[in-house]
Parts: structure tokens; C-alpha cells; sequence
């Protein structure tokens, strides 16, 4: 079993792909990046697509707020479906949707019928398979490692997660220039099709817990944890924080792409890809220092997001933007990466998939963000409003940080 050669490693440093030498996690982790790769194409070709079809910055956060809606009306349920359930079963399910998902958009851009109405319903289905994808998988990669193995593992799978928005968005960006809109869809069918295949060859795990599904009951319990350990309060605090003054930012890139720094399509993806190249390296030093102050880097990596993308709203230059945000992507690895293993480390193996679903309630808060910067980008423009929601960001983060003693450590 995995978890049980790990105690051992624990006691040394761990190696930079140490979480590779497990034949578990090397499929898991290949279909990490098919599905992630998916995830990052629909979402920069989707958004490109509804910019092209409204010119509307609010119906381009809308793509993004589709898809975040359903972790904050289901992100409890998920985690508790992830304590009952087989982790495997769960993630295989979420990426079944997935699949159901894009053949929708696929056959409706094949008959040329696509409207924003059909991308905001398939995002939101998207949204759904995630919430329970995002919780399953964490418990599931919790199961198999412990200890300082766990941060190598979650800092692999973190950094496949953020870094999909380098070969996503460039992927999906590059066959709509080559092919077109559908042509882009067959691609992201494709590697969603592979995520599905490889989950599929994993071998199932148990479930934590036999109880019933109880929604009520899980969001009970959720509340009970985070006031029972205060670290798992002070992580969804930090979310909430993030995922309503930081990450909305992100769906006014592709306005701010086209209409600021006048660049094409594939320019833009390239622009989102500097995210994931900034993700690659810094998953790469987290993977090798395995820092062991992880509620410092916590912080610190959501407040150099916050920083770097406050800058980045006064950029006149493209190669100056593709650096700050080559530098955001490394405080978003931080920020991914240190979220769930502060959690899954703070609380007993049965209540992972709870707490984890009371995180990924806080990253479903992320619509009103979206929705708001949305908003104002269409009234006082996409670059004063990233400037004013990541300002206001940087001082309640910052006040966060100063009340909880653990994420200072």
C-alpha cells in the first residue's frame, strides 16, 4: 500500500517526483492532465467564443461565474458523496458528465446553433462534475499518501492543475485559428474522452463512511469542523477571500487581451499560458523544498496573485503582462496547493471529504465576484475594475492572515 511506504519517507527529503514512483498516482496524475487540459481549453475557447458573439465583458464573466455556481450550491453534498462513496466511482461519474458536456456543444456548433444561453448550461454542468471531482480527488490522493509525501503529491497534482492553463488555453486558442470553433471542441472531446479512459483503469477504494447522503447534515457538520479546527476555518476564510476579490479577475483577460493590448486570439492564449508557465515552476519548487511552513506559503502565495494582478491592470505591454502573470501562476500553485493539504492534514480521515466540501463552498462564492468585476468592466472598463476588486482584496487577505495565527506558520 501506498501510504504505508511513505512513513518511512517522511523522516527525509522527499524528492521532487517522488509521487511518481507510485503506479497509482502515475495514472491518476496522467488523467489529472487530460482532464485538467480539458477543463482550461472550454474555458478559454468558451469565453473567447461568447466575447466574439456579445462583445460583452459581463456575459464573459458569465462563462466563468457558470461554471463556479455549482460548487457553492453543491460543494458540501460533493464532500459528503465523497465520504460515503467510492472516491474512484465519484471521480469516474464527474467525468462521465464531462463527457456529456462537451458532445452538447460539440453537435450544437456543428449545426451552427451555438448561443451564449447553451454555453453558460454546459459550463454550469461542468461546474457540477467539478464539485465533485474537486473533493473526491483530494480525499482520494489523502488515502494513498501521508505526511510530507502528501505535499509532494498534492504539489504534482496541484502543479498539473494550474499548469493545463499553459497547454489549455494555447491548445484551444490555436485550433480555433486553425479549425474553427468546432474544430477546437474535437480537440477538448478528445482529451476529455482520455481523462475518462484512464480513471476508469484505476482501482476502486472503499468508503470512509456508510451513512447516508444528507445535505442538511453535511453542512452541519462542514460548520462543526471548521469551528472544531481552526485551521480549516482560516483556509475558507482565505478561499472565500480569494475566490471573490482574486480569481474573478481572470475572465477579464480575454477583454483586456482584445480590447487593451490588441491581440488575437492566439496571442490571448498564449497571454493565459503564462500562468501555467508561471504554475510549472513554481509546482517544481514547491515539489522540491517541500516547505514545511505551509500556512506561510499559503499566504504569501495568494497575496503575490493579489499583488501581481493589481499590476498587471496598469500594463500597457503585452510581454510586460505575459511576466506578471507568468508570476501570478506561481502564487496561484501556492495558494492550490497548500488549500487542500492544510485541510486534509488538520482533520481525521472520515471528516476529509466534509471539510474539503466546506472548501469548495468557499470557491463556489466566486459568481459574485465574477459577476460584479463583469459589471464594472463594462462601465468603467476591464482594467480599473481588476485594479479596484484586487485592492480591496489585498487588505482582507491581509487582515485574514493577521487573525489566524496558522497562516502565518
Amino acid at each position: 500500500m501506498v501510504q504505508g511506504d511513505n512513513s518511512e519517507v517522511d523522516q527525509a527529503q522527499v524528492r521532487t517526483l517522488a509521487a511518481l514512483e507510485s503506479p497509482v498516482f502515475r495514472r491518476l496524475w496522467a488523467a489529472s492532465w487530460s482532464y485538467y487540459t480539458y477543463r482550461s481549453m472550454e474555458l478559454a475557447v468558451l469565453s473567447w467564443l461568447v466575447l466574439e458573439m456579445t462583445n460583452s465583458p459581463f456575459q464573459v464573466a458569465l462563462v466563468s461565474a457558470s461554471r463556479a455556481a455549482p460548487l457553492f450550491f453543491l460543494g458540501l453534498f460533493a464532500g459528503s458523496i465523497a465520504d460515503r462513496f467510492s472516491k474512484h466511482s465519484v471521480m469516474a461519474a464527474g467525468q462521465f458528465i464531462n463527457i456529456i458536456s462537451v458532445t452538447y456543444i460539440a453537435a450544437l456548433l456543428f449545426i451552427d446553433e451555438a448561443k451564449p444561453i447553451h454555453v453558460f448550461l454546459a459550463v454550469g454542468i461542468g461546474g457540477f462534475a467539478w464539485a465533485l471531482d474537486f473533493t473526491a480527488r483530494r480525499a482520494y490522493l489523502a488515502s494513498l499518501f501521508q505526511g510530507r509525501s502528501l505535499t509532494n503529491a498534492m504539489s504534482l497534482d496541484s502543479g498539473v492543475l494550474i499548469s493545463s492553463n499553459l497547454t489549455g488555453p494555447i491548445l484551444g486558442t490555436a485550433l480555433i485559428r486553425w479549425s474553427g470553433f468546432s474544430g477546437a471542441y474535437i480537440g477538448m472531446a478528445l482529451f476529455a474522452l482520455t481523462g475518462l479512459m484512464l480513471m476508469l483503469s484505476l482501482k476502486h477504494d472503499s468508503r470512509t463512511s456508510e451513512k447516508g447522503v444528507n445535505p442538511l447534515l453535511a453542512l452541519s457538520e462542514a460548520v462543526s469542523t471548521a469551528r472544531t479546527y481552526k485551521s480549516v476555518a482560516a483556509v475558507v476564510l482565505i478561499t472565500a477571500a480569494f475566490n471573490i476579490f482574486g480569481w474573478p479577475i481572470t475572465t477579464q483577460i480575454p477583454v483586456i487581451a482584445r480590447n487593451d493590448l490588441h491581440v488575437p486570439e492566439i496571442m490571448y492564449g498564449l497571454l493565459v499560458g503564462g500562468i501555467g508557465a508561471g504554475a510549472i515552476v513554481g509546482a517544481i519548487l514547491l515539489a522540491t523544498f517541500n516547505p514545511r511552513k505551509r500556512g506561510y506559503v499559503y499566504t504569501a502565495g495568494t497575496l503575490l496573485f493579489m499583488v501581481s494582478a493589481f499590476v498587471f491592470s496598469f500594463s500597457e505591454w503585452y510581454l510586460v503582462s505575459l511576466f506578471l502573470l507568468f508570476i501570478l501562476g506561481m502564487g496561484l500553485v501556492c495558494f492550490a496547493t497548500m488549500q487542500p493539504l492544510l485541510v486534509v492534514e488538520a482533520v481525521p480521515p472520515e471528516l476529509r471529504g466534509r471539510a474539503l466540501g466546506a472548501v469548495a463552498l468557499a470557491i463556489g462564492v466566486s459568481p459574485p465576484g465574477m459577476l460584479a468585476v463583469g459589471f464594472a468592466a463594462g462601465t468603467i472598463g476591464a482594467k480599473t475594475s481588476v485594479a479596484v476588486l484586487t485592492f480591496i482584496g489585498i487588505f482582507v487577505i491581509a487582515i485574514i492572515a493577521w487573525r489566524y495565527p496558522a497562516l502565518r506558520e
